[in-house]
């Protein structure tokens, strides 16, 4: 499996699925740094920070807020997610939110239990 880590090193807020991906050591899972979706395909599995989450949790794509871009410059994560969806470029999406900030250790031991959830289903 591997579990896409998005978000922006330079920003504390926006930065601990980077740092995570360094961190964290899943026998059969591949934790990839990424700055797009451009050569992705098929079924993608998402780990990255959502503001306002206490916990790690998973996000049904449906679920992300809609965001009205007025330039291409301003596409977020989700709505790439969403447009690639629905052009057929992905197909499952499953997105694992971590809180921005909160107990290294913690986060941790909920992304390996949801990633261990997910290898069952």
């Amino acid at each position: 499996m591997k579990v896409l880590c998005f978000g922006n090193e330079y920003i504390e807020d926006d930065s601990l699925a980077k740092e995570l991906a360094d961190e964290l050591k899943i026998a059969g899972v591949e934790f990839i740094k990424c700055d797009s979706l451009d050569s992705i395909n098929g079924d993608v599995v998402v780990l990255d920070v959502v503001k306002g989450l206490k916990d790690v949790r998973l996000i049904p794509l449906d679920k992300v807020k809609d965001f009205h871009p007025v330039t291409m410059h301003d596409f977020d994560l989700g709505t790439e997610l969403k447009l690639r969806k629905s052009i057929g470029k992905i197909n499952n999406v499953t997105i694992i939110g971590i809180p921005m900030h909160g107990n290294k250790e913690t986060i941790k031991q909920g992304i390996i239990k949801l990633i261990n959830e997910l290898r069952k289903s």
